[in-house]
């Protein structure tokens, strides 16, 4: 029996009590194709039969029914079976740890087990032939060395991950070290990376390997019920709306800072310009369903973000040396304001940071859609899809949370931009680039936005009647967004709300449920209890956050 028939073998042995398939009793490992090729060449003729398909009858696009053609040297040099415990680190994580030798009862995890089987199979099968063509092929000079960008790529993953997470937000990631201080805020940092990165995997995984379209499909597959799915779609419409609601508060410090500065010396209050800017821009832009014209904003917002992150990290000595004049000399602000703070203990601090944190990192509306468009879905590309978006957003929320945070100290605002002064050309500059992104952000949000909310209120034939009531949802939303955001300015609290509470069941409660579903069983008991433990736990001080937070807001409009 060669290597692919070790796989492609079902559950069909097993359910009928005869002899277990082998790949069921021992861990698969293929080893490296470019290895010796001395053993005897074995039948390579796999008989479609023996392909797995879905419970349900349907074949998926990918991963099921294509041919796998390796060559007779390739065959033989893969053929390996060892124990799951006899394998490193470095070569389970093509797998994702999955232990196939477990008995699993559930259909979703049996669905994924074949899925995952054969779309690691089709990718050796890639590499193979990559290789034998670079055998044949000239080496590739300059910019032909670099992988592919191309719709379907790992790339092009990697940047819609990246550009769903880096928005307007995590301009108040320098509040959050003032909060919690710059051991714990990098500790709060680090956590939300590790814990965004492992809800990305399950839900791409589960997505990908379970035939899910949706998020809300995903968790009506955890939960056992369609209700899940409504659940879903209400979070989501409420996240977009509170996303609405930033861009809404952002235009009113960007734009302040900009008509305020010397460059221009107008003397327009806040209120007016969030009135003007969301009836001339935001609404008309918001009217249309389809807003296919504004998808090059996620480009530009990224890139302002990086650009920010650069300019604060380089002004941070300037700023640090303005900062211990005026604290030492004859200045408003008052020594302690300018003390370095390592460590807050308080956990109403704590719990706000880590709302902050949580939401910076939270890409996993965008998680399904990647991971179905990926035309490598083995492994070893998902894993590396959200590891390199975790990557890449901590390296510039780290850098333009403690340059701001370094910049400012105690004086550090909730949207540290309006500590800069109006006369500094270069924050001028980045005012008006972030301005533009966040006039068309709004709409990017609220348009879908609007679309979940007549999707929830219709029923069946009445989705095409509700959806002329779309400009009216749109207007609704606009007018509530802008008078809360005249109404407040802590930009921060708004964050720390939505990322403990809606940003909680995206990133860490749903994920926690599809993976008790769907790959709880799959992975070894001590790896399997420690994920769901870490997913559950963080979730469960998500919730603990949100109410915290809540409280103290509720105290604080009661006092004012």
């Amino acid at each position: 029996m060669d290597f692919m028939r070790w796989f492609a073998k079902d559950e069909e042995v097993r359910s009928r009590g005869r002899e277990p398939a082998a790949w069921v009793s021992q861990y698969a490992q293929i080893r490296d194709p470019a290895g010796p090729s001395n053993r005897s060449t074995p039948n390579n003729s796999t008989p479609s039969s023996t392909r797995a398909s879905s419970p349900s009858g349907s074949v998926s696009p990918r991963c099921d029914h294509q041919t796998l053609q390796l060559s007779p040297n390739s065959l033989s040099s893969t053929r390996s079976l060892r124990e799951y415990r006899s394998l490193g680190n470095r070569e389970l994580w093509r797998w994702l740890w999955l232990d196939f030798s477990r008995p699993v009862q559930s259909t979703a995890s049996k669905r994924l087990k074949r899925k995952l089987s054969n779309c690691n199979l089709e990718a050796t099968a890639q590499e193979v032939q990559q290789r034998e063509l670079r055998a044949i092929r000239e080496e590739p000079v300059g910019l032909s060395l670099l992988p592919p960008i191309g719709e379907g790529s790992p790339l092009a993953g990697i940047f819609t991950l990246v550009s769903s997470a880096m928005g307007a937000g995590c301009l108040s990631l320098p509040f959050m070290f003032k909060q919690s201080g710059i051991i714990l805020g990098l500790l709060l940092l680090f956590a939300g990376a590790v814990l965004a990165h492992l809800s990305l995997v399950v839900l791409m995984c589960c997505a990908r390997y379970t035939d899910s379209g949706s998020m809300a499909h995903l968790v009506s597959l955890a939960g056992g019920s369609s209700r899940g799915g409504r659940a879903v779609d209400v979070v989501i419409a409420i996240y977009g709306i509170a996303a609405v609601l930033c861009y809404m508060m952002f235009i009113g410090d960007f734009f302040g800072g900009i008509v305020r500065s010397p460059f221009l010396g107008w003397d327009v209050p806040r209120e007016t310009l969030i009135i003007c800017i969301a009836a001339v821009v935001v609404w008309p832009l918001s009217l249309p369903r389809s807003l296919t014209a504004l998808r090059y904003v996620c480009v530009l917002s990224v890139v302002s973000i990086c650009i920010t992150a650069v300019v604060v990290a380089f002004k941070t000595p300037e700023q640090q040396s303005l900062g211990f004049e005026e604290a030492s000399g004859s200045g408003t602000q008052a020594p302690d304001d300018w003390e370095l703070r390592w460590w807050n203990s308080d956990p109403r601090c704590a719990l706000q940071s880590f709302s902050i944190a949580i939401f910076a990192f939270a890409a996993h509306t965008n998680a399904v859609p990647v991971a179905t468009s990926l035309k490598r879905a083995d492994g070893r590309s998902i894993w590396c899809v959200s590891f390199y978006s975790v990557c890449i957003e901590f390296i510039f929320y780290a850098l333009m949370g403690l340059g701001g945070y370094l910049s400012f100290r105690g004086l550090t605002k909730q949207d540290f931009i309006l500590n800069y002064s109006n006369d500094d050309l270069v924050i001028f500059v980045v005012r008006c680039v972030y301005g533009v992104v966040v006039c068309l952000g709004a709409p990017i949000n609220l348009s879908p936005c609007a679309s979940s909310i007549l999707g929830l209120l219709s029923q069946g034939g009445e989705r095409t009647r509700l959806q002329q009531l779309h400009p009216l949802v749109v207007t609704l939303v606009v007018v509530g967004c802008v008078c809360i955001a005249i109404w407040n300015e802590q930009v921060a609290d708004v964050i720390g709300l939505i990322g403990s509470s809606c940003g909680t069941l995206i990133v860490l409660a749903w994920p926690s449920m599809i993976y008790r579903r769907v790959l709880f069983d799959l992975h070894p008991p001590r790896l399997a209890k420690g994920v769901y433990a870490l997913l559950r736990c963080a979730a469960l001080m998500g919730f603990a956050a949100f109410s915290v937070q809540a409280y103290s807001a509720w105290q604080g409009k009661l006092s004012a």
